[in-house]
C-alpha cells in the first residue's frame, strides 16, 4: 500500500505558487534567499535537481565523502602552551585526549619542552602548532631522549609550507625514516581568523600547499612523499553547514591538485580547530555552545583531528575547568553521541551537496586567480569589513554580547596570555564599549521615556534596553507616561543625561514631537526615539532593527562622557 496514493504529486512550481501567495508581492529572492560572503545563494528549499554530480565513495578519490574507507574516531587533539603547564597536559592525556598540540612562542629550549611534557606517554602524538617552528629540533631531541624508535614516533612540526626550512626538515624526516611524523601545516584557520570566507580559506590553503609542492620538487623530493607529510588546518565555525561543506570541498580540491601534479589523488589530512574569531570575552559561557556546534560540524564533515578551544581562551590562560570542558565536548560527541560511527552523515542531502559544489567552484576559481598573481589580502580585508558591518547592525548577532547581554554577569578573570595579532574576534567592538562603560565611576544609564500603557511601549522598550546593554548602558524604565510633561519630569529626576522615547507608531503621531520638545526643555541634551528615523519628531537619533548599533552606542557613550 502506498501511503502517498491519495495525494497529488507536487513539484517546485506548485510550491512556488503557494509561497508567492504568502509573500504577497515581496520578491522571493529578497525575502527567502540569503547570500554567503562568497556570493553563494542559499535557497530555502533544495531538491535533487540542485545536485546532479556524483560525490563518490568514502575513502576513494575525490574523497568528498571522507578520507577513510571505513568509519573511525577522529583524533582528540587539545592545545597547550608553556603557560598552561605540565599538570594541565597530564590531565588532558589522562582524561582522554589522543594528542597534544603545543603553541610555543619565541626560542624554545629542550629543557622547557621536557618539563612541559614530563610524564606524557611516548605513544601520545606531540604536534607543534603553526608558528612553533623554534621547537622543531628540541622536539626531535625529546623524542630521542624518550628512546622512541623512529617508526614509533608520532607527531608533527607544523612548519609553514612557504618556510624555506620546510624542505630541510622534510629531507631529514624522509631520509631517517619517520613514517608517522608530519612536517608542514597549511594554516587555513589562520586566514579565517583574519576574516577570510570559506572559499578564501580553501583557495589560500591550496595556494600555500602548491607552493610547498613546488619547493619540494625543486629540492628533488618525491611529490607523493611530500604530500603525505602535509596537514591542512581549517576553522570550524557556528555555521555547521558551511563548516561541513568546506571540509568536504577541501578534500575534493586537494585530490584535484595532486592529480594535476602527476601523482595519485591524495587524501587530504584535515585538522579542524574551533574558530578563534567567534570566541567572546563577555558572557564566555556561551562559548561552550559555539564550540560544541563547531566540533559537531567538524566531525560530521570528516575531520581527521579536532581541537576545541576552552570557553575562556579569549580571556587568557584557560583554567582547569575550561580545559576539561573543551576536551569532554569532543569525548561526549564521540563516545556518547557516536558521531564517528556514521560516515559522511550529511552526504546525499541536497543542500549540503549543492553547498559543497558551490564552495569548491568558488574556491577553485579564486585559487586560479591567486596562481595568476592576484593577492588574497585585499579580498580578506573587504570580507572583514562586510562582516564587521553585519556585526555592527546585528544582522550577524553575537549572543551574550550584541544580543541578550547581561550587565550583571560575574567577572571572569584569567592570567594573561599572548595575543595573536592576526586574530580578529567579531565581538571586539562591542566588548570595547562594555569595557569603557565598566571603567566609568558608576554604571552609565539612559532613561526610557515610555509613552502609553505597557502593551503599547513594552516591545520597543525591551528592544532599546537590549541594545543599550550591548554598550554597557543600563536602561532606567519609566512607567508609561500619559503626557509629555510627565515624561520630562520623570527624566529630570532619573539622573541620566540621555533619554530614549519608546511607544507605538500611533502614539508617536500624537505625542512624539511634543515629548522630544518637553525633554529638551527640561535639559536633556540627547533624546533618542525607538523607531525608524523621521525628522518630524525632532529626535537626536533613532534606535531600530537594522540600525548601526555600534555607531548609535558610540554616540551615546560620547554624550555620557565615557
Amino acid at each position: 500500500m502506498s501511503l502517498a496514493a491519495d495525494f497529488d504529486l507536487a513539484g517546485r512550481d506548485q510550491w512556488m505558487e503557494l509561497v508567492e501567495q504568502v509573500l504577497r508581492g515581496v520578491p522571493f529572492d529578497k525575502k527567502l534567499v540569503r547570500t554567503t560572503y562568497d556570493g553563494i545563494a542559499v535557497q530555502p528549499l533544495y531538491t535533487g535537481a540542485d545536485h546532479s554530480g556524483d560525490a563518490g565513495l568514502p575513502g576513494m578519490a575525490p574523497f568528498t565523502r571522507g578520507s577513510r574507507l571505513a568509519g573511525g574516531a577522529w583524533q582528540v587533539r587539545q592545545a597547550h602552551s608553556l603557560q598552561t603547564g605540565n599538570q594541565a597536559v597530564l590531565d588532558d592525556v589522562a582524561g582522554g585526549a589522543d594528542a597534544i598540540e603545543l603553541h610555543i612562542d619565541g626560542e624554545t629550549i629542550w629543557e622547557e619542552l621536557a618539563d612541559l611534557l614530563d610524564g606524557v606517554p611516548p605513544a601520545v602524538p606531540i604536534m607543534l602548532a603553526p608558528g612553533s617552528g623554534a621547537a622543531v629540533w628540541p622536539l626531535v631531541d625529546l623524542w630521542d631522549s624518550w628512546g622512541l624508535l623512529r617508526h614509533e614516533t608520532l607527531g608533527g612540526f607544523g612548519l609553514d609550507p612557504r618556510d624555506p626550512a620546510v624542505t630541510e626538515a622534510l629531507t631529514y624526516i624522509l631520509r631517517l625514516g619517520y613514517p608517522e611524523v608530519l612536517v608542514s601545516t597549511v594554516n587555513g584557520a589562520g586566514l579565517a581568523d583574519q576574516g577570510a570566507t570559506e572559499a578564501q580559506e580553501l583557495a589560500g590553503s591550496l595556494a600555500d600547499a602548491v607552493a610547498y609542492l613546488r619547493a619540494c620538487e625543486q629540492a628533488g623530493i618525491d611529490l607523493a612523499a611530500a604530500a603525505d607529510k602535509l596537514e591542512f588546518r581549517y576553522a570550524a565555525g557556528v555555521d555547521q553547514f558551511l563548516t561541513i561543506a568546506k571540509l568536504r570541498a577541501g578534500r575534493r580540491l586537494w585530490a584535484r591538485v595532486t592529480e594535476a601534479c602527476g601523482i595519485e589523488a591524495a587524501a587530504q589530512r584535515q585538522h579542524a580547530v574551533t574558530a578563534g574569531a567567534m570566541m567572546t570575552r563577555r558572557d564566555p559561557w556561551v562559548n561552550m555552545i559555539r564550540t560544541t556546534v563547531a566540533c559537531f560540524a567538524a566531525a560530521a564533515g570528516g575531520a581527521d583531528a579536532i581541537t576545541v578551544s576552552p570557553y575562556d581562551s579569549a580571556l587568557g590562560v584557560p583554567d582547569p575547568l575550561g580545559l576539561r570542558i573543551a576536551r569532554n565536548t569532543q569525548l561526549l560527541l564521540r563516545e556518547e553521541s557516536h558521531i564517528d560511527q556514521v560516515i559522511d552523515p550529511s552526504g546525499g542531502a541536497y543542500y549540503i551537496e549543492s553547498l559543497t559544489d558551490a564552495l569548491a567552484g568558488a574556491a577553485w576559481g579564486l585559487f586560479q586567480e591567486l596562481e595568476a598573481g592576484a593577492s588574497l589580502a585585499p579580498r580578506i580585508e573587504a570580507t572583514r569589513l562586510a562582516r564587521g558591518q553585519d556585526v555592527a547592525t546585528r544582522r550577524l548577532p553575537i549572543t551574550g554580547v550584541s544580543e541578550f547581554p547581561d550587565l550583571d554577569e560575574p567577572v571572569v578573570e584569567r592570567l594573561p596570555a599572548p595575543i595573536d595579532p592576526e586574530l580578529r574576534r567579531l565581538a571586539e567592538p562591542f566588548e570595547a564599549l562594555r569595557d569603557a562603560a565598566d571603567a566609568a565611576p558608576s554604571r552609565p544609564t539612559a532613561f526610557l521615556a515610555n509613552l502609553g500603557p505597557g502593551a503599547v511601549y513594552t516591545a520597543r522598550a525591551t528592544f532599546a534596553a537590549n541594545l543599550l546593554a550591548a554598550g554597557g548602558v543600563d536602561a532606567l524604565f519609566g512607567e508609561g507616561f500619559a503626557t509629555p510633561a510627565e515624561a520630562a519630569e520623570a527624566w529630570a529626576s532619573s539622573g541620566s543625561s540621555v533619554a530614549v522615547m519608546c511607544s507605538s507608531d500611533e502614539m508617536y503621531q500624537s505625542h512624539a514631537a511634543a515629548t522630544v520638545a518637553a525633554l529638551k526643555e527640561a535639559g536633556c541634551g540627547y533624546v533618542l526615539l525607538a523607531g525608524r528615523p523621521d525628522e518630524q519628531w525632532g529626535a537626536d537619533g533613532y534606535l531600530y532593527l537594522g540600525c548601526d548599533a555600534l555607531e548609535a552606542l558610540g554616540a551615546i557613550h560620547e554624550r555620557l562622557g565615557l
